[in-house]
């Protein structure tokens, strides 16, 4: 088994990377979809997470009011951290229970054994945008990769996308780590400031050098 953690800013194109992944066979452990299925009524992290951060945490539905979380913790990084420390110990047990399934899957598996989909059946994705800012205690990479995007583009695309204006853009920008020390704690960076084609052509040329790696 090997694990690459995929990971960029908010706007980067990360989960346009992913899905390309995923349209391609391989599998992916998906941290912001876990995070939203424990958001839920009835479910411990959420019932922690009001606890933490009052009553308006919570619609009149009993479904996170996730606008109202956000201005608070994209606001203050002590906030953010505190609501992290809540997430990661169930994404922690979510994911470890994922990656032992994919390990007990793989083993086994050779190029012999299977030549046409080698890499979809030994190869997972950590798709995590704070990969590198929430130390989660699980099964570290063997290599990260980040998807890059100029910050002003990024911030042209989220408009769009999102209509939020530039400063809440801002601020949810700010709350990760700097595009720069992404860039420097990469192992691989996925350019994304062309066409969709040729983030698609990137991603091939990085699985290629990937397969080369492990062969």
């Amino acid at each position: 088994m090997h694990i690459i953690g995929l990971t960029g800013g908010i706007g980067s194109g990360k989960s346009t990377a992913a899905k390309y992944l995923r349209d391609l066979g391989f599998e992916t452990v998906d941290f912001d979809l876990l995070t939203r299925n424990i958001e839920v009524p009835g479910h411990e992290a959420l019932a922690e997470i009001a606890a933490a951060f009052g009553p308006d945490t919570l619609n009149p539905d009993g479904t996170m009011n996730r606008q109202y979380v956000g201005k608070i913790v994209f606001s203050d990084p002590n906030e953010k951290q505190k609501l992290d420390n809540i997430m990661k110990k169930y994404v922690d047990k979510i994911v470890t229970e994922r990656t032992d399934d994919f390990e007990r899957r793989s083993s086994g598996i050779t190029r012999q054994s299977n030549p046409d989909d080698y890499m979809q059946r030994t190869v997972l994705f950590y798709d995590h945008p704070i990969l590198f800012e929430v130390p989660y205690h699980i099964v570290q990479p063997e290599e990260v990769w980040v998807v890059d995007l100029d910050d002003e583009l990024r911030i042209r695309r989220i408009q769009k996308r999102d209509n939020l204006c530039r400063e809440d853009i801002l601020k949810r920008i700010n709350s990760q780590l700097p595009r720069e020390e992404k860039l420097r704690r990469a192992d691989y960076v996925i350019d994304n400031s062309g066409t969709i084609g040729e983030l698609y052509h990137n991603i091939d040329v990085a699985l290629s050098r990937f397969n080369k790696k492990i062969d």
